[in-house]
């Protein structure tokens, strides 16, 4: 009775309102993406309008997120933590909704999607940096806080998802009231988050110089490695539609069952992975690069949906350990060296994720074959490689 009553007191210590509200504001980072099943709509009654520019509609959100992390230290130094974050909130809120209310200009649904990226870009490292320093002197709950702002994430996006399938029953313009939910996360961060002090003291500006030109170096280079991983894992995203079909196993509305495998997945490991990480620590990353490698491979054997659909829920519980653990080991040490590793894995993911399309040219143009088994069979070897690389040089894969 005595130990139940102590781990109820440690879950209410660690689940803090600062904590549910930054969590509530992680539901809206995985949104971009979410009104993917508006494109045929769009591009119907934008006829005039060459479909490859359409289509950049779910991806040019990603490009100018990483413009709006780049900004987010100067705004920060202007008007604080809690108003940079707020302001994200407010454009997303506002600019997400915007095709909602006027649809008579292609060029202003496409800013609006600019907007909506920049918008989230404003808060999304800021998030993470706070997370982490709320927890900075015990890495287990640090851990444990990261993985469900990775899985708040893939709530977030299954929730927007599901929510513009239905509203898209309505009209397309309509499904793009989900974005409306940022308001009420900008409502939650008001209220909760305290003010902090603008004033940068001496001591801050000499943690900031203190952050060493090797660690820098060392933290690319790990970017790098996740930039590759994040190419290869949406690249099965884009393939496993065609797949199903060149198989002959499935069609569309499977593909869209095999991503939202991925995010089921995804879910489940961001709420364990503080548990996965106290027992893997290192080897976590080597580990799930293998897995996912591994279960991309399998997919391209696969004769049934649902063996398809397992791969797919493995792969998306692999990925999301490795997020997390870039998360977690690239903001400990201080705030300086948080902001810096944050920035690092923010922009080599979403690097990775609006580059792949050309990733997926690039391996048609080398192997010479256009199948999408081709494509998978590539990925999987890739990542499986990569899982493999890291496990040798372990040591290093630490900063």
């Amino acid at each position: 009775m005595m130990n139940k009553t102590i781990a109820n007191e440690g879950n209410m210590n660690f689940f803090s309102m600062k904590l549910i509200a930054l969590l509530s504001v992680a539901l809206v980072v995985n949104s971009a993406p979410a009104i993917s099943a508006n494109i045929p709509a769009i591009t119907q009654h934008f006829s005039e309008i060459n479909p490859v520019y359409v289509g950049l509609l779910t991806t040019i959100p990603s490009l100018f997120l990483v413009m709006g992390v780049f900004l987010t230290s100067s705004i920060e130094k202007q008007i604080g933590k809690k108003y940079t974050i707020m302001t994200g909130l407010l454009i997303v809120g506002i600019f997400g909704t915007l095709p909602t209310w006027y649809q008579g200009s292609f060029a202003i649904l496409f800013l609006s999607r600019c907007l909506l990226g920049l918008g989230i870009g404003l808060f999304n490292r800021l998030l993470i940096q706070m997370i982490s320093q709320l927890f900075q002197k015990d890495n287990l709950k640090k851990a444990k806080a990261l993985g469900l702002e990775s899985a708040c994430e893939g709530l977030g996006g299954i929730f927007m998802t599901i929510a513009v399938g239905q509203l898209i029953k309505i009209n397309w313009e309509s499904s793009f009231l989900v974005y409306g939910f940022a308001i009420i996360s900008l409502v939650i961060v008001f209220l909760v988050i305290p003010n902090e002090n603008l004033t940068h003291d001496t001591k801050e500006a000499d943690v900031e110089s203190s952050i060493s030109s090797e660690r820098k170096i060392k933290s690319i280079l790990l970017g790098m490695v996740l930039f590759c991983i994040v190419l290869l894992f949406i690249n099965y995203n884009l393939q496993i539609t065609p797949l199903l079909i060149e198989q002959g196993i499935g069609d569309a509305t499977n593909g869209s069952n095999m991503i939202a495998a991925i995010a089921t997945g995804a879910f489940i490991a961001g709420n364990l992975f503080g548990a996965t990480y106290h027992y893997l620590q290192r080897w976590l990353l080597p580990l799930a690069a293998f897995v996912a490698g591994g279960s991309i491979f399998l997919t391209s054997w696969s004769t049934s949906v649902n063996f398809t659909l397992f791969c797919s829920l493995l792969l998306g519980f692999a990925f999301r350990n490795i997020m997390p653990y870039f998360m977690h080991t690239f903001t400990t040490g201080g705030e300086a060296v948080a902001k810096f590793g944050t920035t690092v894995v923010l922009v080599a993911y979403n690097l990775g994720a609006t580059l792949a399309p050309y990733a997926s040219q690039a391996m048609f143009l080398m192997s010479g074959d256009v199948s999408a088994r081709n494509q998978i069979i590539i990925t999987g070897l890739a990542l499986g490689s990569i899982g493999l690389i890291i496990l040798i040089f372990n040591k290093y894969m630490t900063v």
